[in-house]
C-alpha cells in the first residue's frame, strides 16, 4: 500500500465502505472570527469608550455583548474588547447581574424600572475598566498563549461623560 487511496480500496473490499472515503482533491477555507480581542496584561487601569451593543443567542440562552474601544495610549490603542453580559431568562436584570451593575454605574442611579434598561446609557462616555486575559476554555483546559485573549471584566469609573 503505497499512499490512502490504496489503503481505503484494501479497507472496503467487498463492501461499500470505499466510496465513502475519497482523498480531498482541496484544502478547505475557512473564514476567522476577526473581532477576538489581543491578549494583553491584566489591570484595572485601562480606559474604554463604548461603541455599541449586540444580543446574541448562543448555547440555549441569551448574551449580551457591549463593545468598547482602548483609549489608553500604547500598543492597544483603538483596538476592541468587549464584555459579556448574560441576560436573565425572565428579562429582568438582578443587583448581581454583570449588566445591572455596569448599567448603574453608567447612569449614575438605580433603574426606574427594571425591564426597561436601554444600553443608551452607555453613549458617549469613558470608563475606567478592569481587564483579564481568558486562560482557560469553557471546559477549563488550558489555552495556549496564542489561543488567549481579554475581556472586559468589569465597569469601575466614568471618567467622561457622566
Amino acid at each position: 500500500m503505497s499512499n490512502a487511496v490504496d489503503l481505503v480500496k484494501t479497507v472496503g473490499k467487498g463492501s461499500d465502505r470505499s466510496s465513502l472515503i475519497e482523498p480531498a482533491s482541496e484544502d478547505l477555507v475557512f473564514t476567522c472570527n476577526s473581532d477576538i480581542p489581543p491578549a494583553i496584561p491584566n489591570g484595572d487601569h485601562y480606559e474604554l469608550v463604548f461603541l455599541r451593543a449586540e444580543k446574541v443567542h448562543q448555547f440555549g440562552g441569551a448574551k449580551l455583548f457591549l463593545r468598547f474601544k482602548m483609549q489608553t495610549p500604547g500598543d492597544w490603542v483603538g483596538q476592541e474588547f468587549f464584555m459579556a453580559c448574560t441576560v436573565a431568562k425572565n428579562g429582568k436584570w438582578g443587583p448581581s447581574s454583570k449588566y445591572w451593575l455596569a448599567w448603574v454605574l453608567a447612569a449614575g442611579r438605580r433603574p426606574n424600572r427594571a425591564d426597561r434598561m436601554s444600553t443608551v446609557i452607555f453613549k458617549n462616555k469613558v470608563f475606567r475598566a478592569r481587564i483579564r486575559k481568558v486562560l482557560k476554555t469553557s471546559k477549563q483546559i488550558d489555552r495556549t498563549p496564542a489561543q488567549q485573549y481579554s475581556v472586559v471584566d468589569e465597569l469601575l469609573d466614568v471618567t467622561v461623560g457622566l
